[in-house]
């Protein structure tokens, strides 16, 4: 997905590119054991028009994808597109 950024192949629906949540439990962002990962290094294009459906076990982190990419919450890692538009940004 990444080499089709660099080759102008855009998505029309939804790309996810290396997204990851980490819930620091030291201030200023320092590492710990205890840190939660709710998630871990997605991957995902759904083109436009098609069905998507997450399927998981309670605390799988479906809930933090979807507000990620809704952009109630920040991602600590990567990025996602939703027809062209970067949710960091636009």
């Amino acid at each position: 997905m990444l080499k089709d950024e660099k080759n102008d192949i855009y998505a029309s629906g939804l790309r996810v590119v290396g997204i990851q949540k980490v819930y620091r439990k030291l201030p200023f962002g320092m590492v710990s054991d205890q840190d939660v990962h709710a998630v871990k290094g997605i991957y995902l294009d759904v083109s436009k028009n098609e069905l998507l459906c997450l399927l998981g076990h309670n605390g799988a982190g479906k809930s933090t994808l979807f507000n990620m990419c809704t952009g109630i919450i920040g991602p600590s890692e990567g990025y996602a597109k939703i027809c062209g538009l970067d949710i960091r940004h636009d």
